[in-house]
């Protein structure tokens, strides 16, 4: 799946853009470290749907594989990013 970047926009002065939505940027819109994507783009499993294996790292370091660390209780998994990156 190809991921397309929301571009639209318009410049209204040196280093200042403003796109669709009314914000303005010293960046394009679709440039810079963060994008807004177009049309249907992965999310990651839906509500209920058993997740892949999974091995991260927690806040102090360690690491934590999140099927056998819980140990068949239910987790709650929260990202705080989109899956696009």
């Amino acid at each position: 799946m190809e991921i397309k970047s929301d571009t639209r926009g318009v410049e209204i002065g040196p280093h200042q853009y403003e796109d669709a939505e009314g914000y303005i940027s010293p960046s394009p819109a679709g440039s810079g470290p963060t994008h807004d994507p177009l049309g249907e783009f992965p999310t990651g499993p839906a509500v209920g749907e058993q997740l892949p294996e999974v091995v991260a790292t927690s806040s102090d370091g360690k690491p934590v594989d999140l099927h056998s660390d819980r140990q068949g209780c239910p987790a709650v998994l929260v990202f705080t990013r989109s899956a696009v990156w």
